[in-house]
């Protein structure tokens, strides 16, 4: 009797990470531009042996694998969770883009990283086809270190950094063979945003990011994007892909908001392929019925969560923004020191509201007994009292 074999396959997995088309489909269709991407590694003998069901999950839909007809057929259910793509055809750059995405807040958006490179000395470099190995190696410590400091502030737990060993072992071959890259913001010589992507027939997704979270006013965030889809434009790529999870940042700035499909592909003309394939369809059908009743519920527990975190950590008196009236002389610190790092983000806060450079600003130790600090600008101050 002949076995049937249930192969499980992530699709969006195989083709950014993996670089390849799962070997049972001829060829993808781009729904876009309706570009036609024929698999190099497709496997006619796998298909026409009829001895296996394959449940082919995350499949987005502008990249649509095609099967035989005559051998295979599908069942499709429409998954819960939704993906955030933003494609580029007919944008020159990415101010075109933020213009025609943000209409009248186009100008904030701009205002934000005119702001940044103004408080800072910032430079941007995206390493795609070379990168030295000693380099790497401190730019991947740097994000790790974003990661952890980031997710231990939302009380949460980063998933790439469960498998981070695995990720800085892959990503050094691909960036040096193109088929991923390395986008990175610095102030001077220190990474302030670093960023992980993956790169496939000219479709950039973006991976694994963080960003130093003491610049939190500056929206990094919005920086990062803005500057990646620069380059991509630059360098003649069609979309610029955020993968899945519902965040407000990505509705904001995607043009294409889909859902992934799940695809149960089985031998057309067997009896036991039917009959599997249908298990899997019920399986499949009832874990995303759980996922659209649960989700919310999930979504509302969280937001509680972090609200809950945010007000724990309010541990710092700050005053406002007032004209420079300083005359005495006390100790300036350095609030990059380990033993001052709670102020590290009221002194960009401050630096962002009063406009000035971080060059011209200096801190100032008031009191030891009432642990107050001054923050020192070329013509603006500001009172810290921790508390």
């Amino acid at each position: 009797m002949l076995k049937m074999k249930k192969i499980h396959i992530d699709y969006f997995f195989e083709l950014y990470e993996k670089k390849s088309i799962p070997n049972i489909f001829s060829k993808l269709s781009a729904a876009k531009n309706q570009e036609q991407i024929l698999n190099p590694d497709y496997d006619k003998k796998i298909v026409d042996k009829k001895d296996s069901v394959y449940s082919v999950f995350f499949i987005p839909d502008y990249f649509k694998p095609e099967i035989d007809h005559k051998v295979l057929a599908v069942k499709k259910v429409k998954q819960f969770f939704k993906g955030y793509t933003i494609f580029l055809d007919g944008f020159v750059d990415a101010d075109a883009y933020v213009k025609h995405r943000f209409r009248s807040n186009a100008k904030a958006i701009r205002r934000r990283v005119k702001r940044l490179e103004t408080c800072f000395d910032i430079s941007y470099k995206t390493y795609y086809g070379a990168i030295e190995e000693e380099e790497y190696h401190e730019l991947m410590d740097r994000l790790e270190e974003m990661l952890v400091k980031r997710f231990e502030e939302r009380n949460d737990v980063s998933q790439s950094l469960l498998r981070w060993d695995y990720y800085k072992d892959m990503y050094f071959s691909l960036i040096n063979k193109k088929q991923a890259s390395l986008f990175v913001v610095y102030h001077k010589k220190t990474p302030i945003v670093v960023s992980l992507n993956h790169h496939f027939k000219e479709r950039l997704f973006s991976a694994i990011s963080s960003y130093d979270i003491d610049f939190r006013k500056f929206s990094l965030g919005n920086v990062e994007i803005l500057k990646k889809l620069d380059w991509c434009i630059q360098n003649g790529h069609k979309s610029y892909e955020m993968g899945m999870g519902d965040l407000s940042y990505k509705r904001e700035w995607c043009n294409h908001v889909y859902n992934f499909e799940h695809q149960i592909i089985y031998p057309k003309n067997s009896f036991l392929g039917v009959l599997k394939a249908t298990i899997e369809y019920i399986k499949v059908s009832f874990k995303e019925f759980v996922y659209k009743k649960t989700y919310v519920k999930y979504k509302k527990y969280k937001a509680r969560k972090k609200q809950a975190i945010s007000n724990d950590e309010m541990f710092c008196q700050v005053s406002k923004i007032e004209d420079l009236n300083y005359n005495d002389k006390h100790t300036v610190i350095d609030y990059n020191h380990s033993d001052y790092d709670f102020l590290r983000k009221i002194v960009f806060d401050f630096v962002y509201t009063s406009i000035e450079h971080i060059s011209n600003v200096s801190v100032v130790e008031i009191s030891k007994t009432e642990k107050s600090f001054l923050i020192l600008g070329s013509s603006k101050m500001q009172k810290v009292i921790v508390s």
